[in-house]
């Protein structure tokens, strides 16, 4: 009786193991090869250089063209601030003439220089208003005059301000007439921002020719990549051969790579182009940053949807 019960015993044992085990890992399999599977579809579909269509464009990705077009963006806010600045410091520029103008006007009935800036200070001269408002609450607190006009040239941070504030100083220190002193004053000015027009007048020329030469430079670019190095891609030369023997080989060079070396050269290019434009049309190294955020753009498009 116990040797038949022993054989019977442990064969039912062991089959019941077996088949809870290999249950189990059959359930795992399956889960992991239906995770696996959505997986490679998954980058099946993308791959690692997702492709986008846009406006019947298809755009070639990956991460660093990712990360250009999130720097690019992100020169967006500094630019429009700078854009706003500039406009601010020229409409200071234009209306310092006119305050001069009534500050010798108001100098005529005798007045003395301060209630003169006092007196003129009641006119509106666009952002100019706020900034001679504080010059005089200065001057109110009993603070001298030249340290209330530099503090004048410090808030506007306009080289016109600054030259202006240092020619009234002077012309307070040295007394006599206030409306002949103003008066040249408001001539020096005028003949400053002529010759600031005429520079700009001068120089603006050089900014199509900036953009010219960039668009040059992309034409390049393209018809290089997809003309040479494209067929370079694309040739085997058949291994390795001796020359005078020295033996070498000749590897197909890769054309992402080649890709992304000129995209990283013309986004350098576009960015000091454009800061160096914007100095030489407004003065202001910071003025082109616009200029530069626009060939970026232009390069990245170029690059993701045509090269």
């Amino acid at each position: 009786m116990s040797s038949t019960n022993q054989p019977q015993s442990a064969p039912s044992s062991g089959p019941a193991v077996d088949t809870r085990s290999g249950r189990g890992s059959k359930d795992q399999s399956a889960g992991g090869g239906a995770i696996a599977g959505a997986l490679k579809k998954i980058t099946s579909n993308q791959g690692p250089n997702p492709v986008v269509p846009i406006a019947g464009l298809t755009g070639h990705f990956s991460f660093d063209r990712f990360l250009l077009l999130g720097g690019i963006l992100a020169l967006i806010p500094p630019a429009i601030m700078y854009f706003f600045e500039s406009k601010r410091r020229d409409s200071i520029d234009n209306s310092i003439p006119h305050l001069i103008r009534d500050i010798a006007d108001a100098g005529r009935s005798g007045m003395t220089l301060t209630r003169a800036i006092e007196i003129s200070a009641e006119r509106d001269y666009g952002p100019l208003t706020t900034e001679i408002k504080k010059l005089i609450a200065k001057i109110s607190f009993r603070v001298p005059l030249e340290r209330a006009l530099q503090f004048f040239a410090d808030r506007t941070g306009t080289m016109l301000s600054r030259r202006t504030s240092m020619l009234v100083a002077e012309a307070n220190k040295s007394g006599g007439d206030i409306q002949e002193s103003m008066e040249s004053v408001a001539k020096h000015v005028q003949e400053i921002q002529y010759l600031e027009r005429k520079r700009r007048a001068t120089l603006r020329p050089f900014i199509g020719v900036m953009y010219i030469s960039f668009a040059v430079f992309l034409v390049t670019v393209y018809l290089l990549i997809s003309s040479f190095f494209k067929q370079l891609a694309n040739t085997n030369f058949g291994g390795a051969g001796a020359v005078g023997g020295v033996g070498f080989n000749f590897v197909s060079l890769p054309l992402d790579k080649i890709t992304a070396v000129f995209l990283y050269m013309a986004m350098i290019e576009a960015l000091f182009a454009g800061l160096v434009g914007g100095k030489m049309a407004s003065g202001y190294l910071k003025d082109g940053l616009k200029h530069a955020i626009l060939l970026m753009l232009i390069c990245f498009i170029t690059f993701v949807f045509f090269v």
